[in-house]
């Protein structure tokens, strides 16, 4: 196994642990480094030295650049790329991380708008970046009170449905129900997957008690809405913009078909390789069950990657709608 770890002007390649939770769900990825008590060598500036007798909080701060690269035999492969957010007081010293969401959080807007677009907001509260948005909707009468990037990102989510991830220097902001994955990994269950899977169970369409409410913005900032499902099921309410009263109702049963499925729900443990992310697809292919509904393509909400010096790399893949 290989780590390499880059914090401000400090590389080590020394830790105890290491855990990174990516998702596309969440508006924050996160990591956390555990660096042992005989840490002792590091390189500052390109040089070699010692930390003998020194503690390494001399070293860092929060707001430090950090890149996590994992992988084997030297050939590593950057997992996660983000700054500093806290630093403990115990031992073993753990340093809390955060993606470039971390940026967004020091900001601080009073900002008032009779009306404006998706993007126009993004501009105004996170310049600099580059945006994959789903569509430039009207967002209306907007306010914002004293309030980082960061909260008005969450704000988005829960009145307008809209989630924010980053993927690098590109804020993504959209419906979940409208991302098309770009990675598809095959994952067949009794090759490259870990044998403990408690995790992962199949399910059958007819235990999971579905109601679907399907919102649509309309370009003057209006909205219809509709659902289809079982009437005392639990709600998945999906965004999209710019639907007639048919049209979204027939996305509502669409929808309906690829969330409540015969096929596999829950997390998939496998190693470090194949290297999978949020928003990338999974086709699961179970031996077991040759041209059955088990076999299926499955969107990828969230990733947990765990580095551990004893236990080595292990990924867990949370799995989504069936696609």
């Amino acid at each position: 196994m290989s780590i390499q770890i880059t914090i401000g002007n400090v590389y080590f390649e020394n830790v105890e642990s290491v855990t990174i939770r990516k998702s596309i769900k969440k508006l924050t990825d996160t990591a956390k480094i555990v660096i042992p008590r005989n840490l002792s060598k590091i390189e500052k500036d390109g040089e070699k030295s010692s930390l003998k007798h020194q503690n390494i909080r001399n070293y860092i701060k929060v707001g430090d650049k950090v890149i996590i690269k994992i992988g084997y035999d030297n050939r590593t492969i950057e997992e996660f790329k983000g700054y500093v957010s806290k630093i403990g007081a115990d031992i073993p010293l753990e340093i809390a991380c955060e993606d470039e969401m971390w940026q967004l959080k020091q900001t601080n807007f009073n900002k008032s708008y009779k009306k404006v677009k998706l993007k126009a907001l993004l501009q105004d509260i996170a310049p600099g970046y580059k945006y994959d948005i789903i569509d430039n909707i009207n967002l209306g009468k907007f306010q914002i009170k004293n309030a980082s990037a960061y909260e008005v990102l969450k704000l988005l989510r829960k009145n307008y449905g809209l989630h924010s991830y980053f993927e690098g220097k590109t804020l993504h902001v959209g419906f979940p129900i409208s991302l098309k994955p770009t990675q598809m990994h095959q994952i067949h269950l009794n090759r490259n997957v870990r044998a403990q899977r408690k995790d992962l169970k199949f399910v059958s369409k007819d235990d999971v008690k579905l109601l679907i409410k399907a919102i649509s913005i309309n370009a003057d900032g209006t909205r219809i809405e509709t659902t289809y499902g079982d009437n005392n099921g639990t709600v998945r309410t999906l965004h999209f913009t710019g639907k007639a009263l048919d049209e979204l109702r027939e996305l509502a049963e669409k929808n309906y078909k690829s969330l409540s499925f015969d096929g596999y729900q829950g997390k998939i443990p496998t190693w470090h390789i194949p290297v999978i992310n949020p928003g990338d697809a999974v086709e699961i292919t179970d031996p077991m069950y040759d041209n059955s509904e088990r076999n299926g393509k499955y969107l990828v909400e969230e990733v947990t990657l765990k580095f551990d010096k004893n236990s080595g790399i292990k990924r867990e893949s949370k799995i989504g709608m069936k696609i």
